[in-house]
């Protein structure tokens, strides 16, 4: 690869492989999500009528309470929660969803409280230790969350979520990315449908090069067939590999699930440079930035397209747009010194 490809490369900055923390699926209404919907709505109304008739049956209210957090109505949740808790406050499920509340709402200390006095009133829960030992890996106080999971597989072996945990634990404490693997795949043999894992096992071996990350997010995209970012991933995976039909494909699916996807559009455009398409790479640039003008990493490629096919003032004139955007984009400045030279040869 020439330098101007590397800096192409290099000026790319491509979203690399994301956990499901920074995941953002795509849905698509279909009839089996109209029904699921129809479904959860008959849930809440069944609850509803319990609690209509019996306004202190507790088990109703923490039931709708964990229905109202799964649609995020955090006001209608906590408000269940609270009375339950008015009427009993050891019940160890309102104290879980009290924690879980106030962690939407970035009130760590306030989750902190419930969990722990959730673990108070049962010493051997398994759900609030994990919650606990989750947000003590959030705020990077790594050995009392190993403490938490360590007690948990300690109580429940085949729990899933504590290996991964422990997985996470391996990674980020310990920097040991192939005892977090092995932890990681122990979290999928127990659950084959365990989303994150197979996604945290996909990106590790992705970035070790290794040809296994394949399997994993095959088994993704089998799992969420309407959820870009499992193709994404799956496309970047590819494209590391220069496996470019395969990237050319999982891309496209990017943009048909989500057109103003401008990371996928521009993968495009970068896949047809590497295959010297040179027109067409300058088309899939062209519509990055009828999503997004202001975009100097785009500008530079279309730039660069321009440049191969010989246009010097249209070349010149997107490596000046993106310097005004980043005035430090040294694949711009070099391509410019590239222009004024191919004009003085030209006798311009």
């Amino acid at each position: 690869m020439n330098r101007v490809l590397l800096l192409f490369l290099a000026a790319s900055v491509l979203i690399g492989c994301a956990g499901p923390a920074g995941s953002d699926p795509q849905e698509v209404e279909t009839p089996a999500t109209l029904v699921a919907g129809s479904q959860k709505d008959a849930v809440l109304d069944s609850l509803n009528d319990i609690i209509r008739y019996a306004p202190n049956d507790l088990d109703a209210l923490e039931a709708r309470a964990g229905e109202y957090l799964k649609r995020q109505n955090l006001k209608y949740a906590a408000a269940d929660v609270a009375a339950v808790l008015e009427l009993d406050s050891s019940r160890t499920r309102a104290l879980e969803l009290w924690g879980d509340i106030s962690f939407s709402t970035n009130q760590t200390r306030q989750s902190r409280d419930a969990w722990t006095k959730c673990m108070a009133e049962d010493p051997e829960n398994v759900s609030c230790r994990l919650k606990m030992a989750e947000l003590y890996h959030v705020v990077t106080e790594f050995e009392k969350s190993a403490k938490l999971v360590d007690r948990v597989l300690e109580l429940d072996p085949q729990n899933a979520e504590a290996h991964f945990l422990k997985g996470l634990l391996m990674r980020d404490a310990v920097g040991d990315t192939t005892r977090a693997l092995e932890w990681f795949q122990k979290a999928i043999d127990i659950d084959p449908e365990y989303i994150e894992a197979l996604d945290m096992c996909g990106v590790l071996y992705s970035a070790l090069g290794s040809p296994l990350a394949g399997a994993y997010f095959n088994r993704l995209v089998e799992l969420q067939p309407q959820n870009r970012i499992a193709y994404y991933n799956r496309g970047m995976f590819q494209l590391g590999m220069k496996e470019w039909n395969r990237a050319l494909e999982d891309f496209t699916m990017c943009t048909q699930l989500d057109p103003d996807d401008i990371e996928s559009w521009f993968n495009l455009g970068y896949i047809h440079l590497q295959l010297q398409l040179y027109p067409e790479a300058r088309g899939y640039f062209n519509t990055a930035l009828r999503i997004q003008p202001v975009n100097h990493r785009a500008l530079y490629a279309r730039g660069y397209c321009y440049e191969l096919l010989g246009d010097i003032n249209n070349a010149e004139a997107d490596y000046l747009q993106a310097l005004s955007y980043n005035p430090d984009h040294q694949g711009s400045k070099e391509g410019l010194q590239r222009m004024k030279i191919a004009r003085a040869q030209a006798g311009q």
